[in-house]
């Protein structure tokens, strides 16, 4: 770890995957003038076992090597970032870090940095569609951290940011973040509200005719309007109501988006161990990279 103050850090393992993360963790740390640092993690496969092949042979022969490939693959992934023409502010150090990928990854970043992982790559590396390293990220990380799939883009611009709002605290820190995104970047912000019949919110009478429940889902959004134009007069944001599960609202108002937003719970979460069922279908489903912020009691 380097020992300056907030960073990104980003896991990568050599995989395409992996590199358009890396292309979209440069582009951020050049949006906030913050160092960017690349992490490669070198763990024994799960396919060997040690006593199979002696103490001796594995320390001398098969770690020296998995370990001197990691240290390769991030000499040339640092080297591609600072390729990138970053300007003068932004840092690019790298280091490789023996043991699981996950949570050598959650380890990394401290509560103040942004950590981000590719969706797709190497089976039992940094990822497998999704798998265990970017679901143990996000359930654990101590920061805010990003997904990054969808279609690879060369400047990683960020135009318009979506975000999920369900009027929980989780979905206003998640707000919170975004918009401190949005002005970062020039961004218009969206916010985005889904309900479905019978609806979760809070009751406004004794009956739940569906006019009634939409009259509450739109009383959500609007409150959560309010409270952006509050904190930042003249940003340009607008509203999205759906009469969909959330999960497809936020999915499906992404379609033109840069990226998307959502807290790790909401209503109905669970456990602060688990992502939650919307957090976890948009994180999957995305059509761009996703920041997973989680609340904080």
């Amino acid at each position: 770890m380097t020992d300056h103050g907030a960073q990104v850090v980003v896991g990568v393992d050599g995989s395409e995957g992996s590199l358009v993360a890396l292309r979209w963790a440069a582009h951020e740390a050049a949006r906030r003038s913050w160092p960017l640092q690349v992490v490669t993690c070198a763990q024994l496969p799960v396919a060997i076992e040690v006593g199979m092949m002696g103490v001796s042979g594995f320390e001398g022969s098969t770690m020296d090597t998995i370990v001197k490939d990691q240290e390769g693959v991030n000499q040339r992934a640092v080297d591609l970032a600072r390729s990138l023409g970053l300007g003068p502010n932004v840092k690019v150090g790298g280091e490789t870090i023996l043991g699981s990928p996950a949570y050598a990854l959650v380890g990394a970043a401290n509560e103040d940095d942004l950590l981000v992982v590719g969706a797709t790559g190497h089976p039992g590396r940094m990822s497998d569609m999704l798998g265990s390293v970017a679901t143990i990220v996000a359930h654990r990380a101590k920061c805010p951290m990003v997904v990054v799939h969808g279609v690879p883009r060369s400047d990683n611009e960020i135009k318009r940011i979506v975000v999920g709002i369900d009027g929980s605290p989780g979905s206003d820190q998640a707000t919170a973040w975004a918009i401190d995104q949005a002005v970062r970047s020039d961004a218009e912000l969206v916010l985005v509200h889904g309900w479905v019949y019978p609806y979760a919110g809070a009751r406004t009478g004794v009956s739940e005719p569906r006019d009634e429940m939409r009259l509450d889902a739109m009383r959500t959004l609007e409150t959560a309007m309010a409270n952006v134009r509050d904190q930042v007069p003249g940003l340009r944001c607008h509203s999205v109501i759906s009469e969909e599960s959330a999960s497809k609202a936020i999915i499906d108002a992404a379609v033109d988006g840069d990226l998307v937003v959502v807290g790790s719970r909401g209503r109905g979460g669970f456990s602060a161990l688990m992502l939650g069922s919307v957090s976890r279908t948009v994180v999957q489903h995305s059509p761009c990279p996703v920041a997973v912020i989680r609340t904080q009691p």
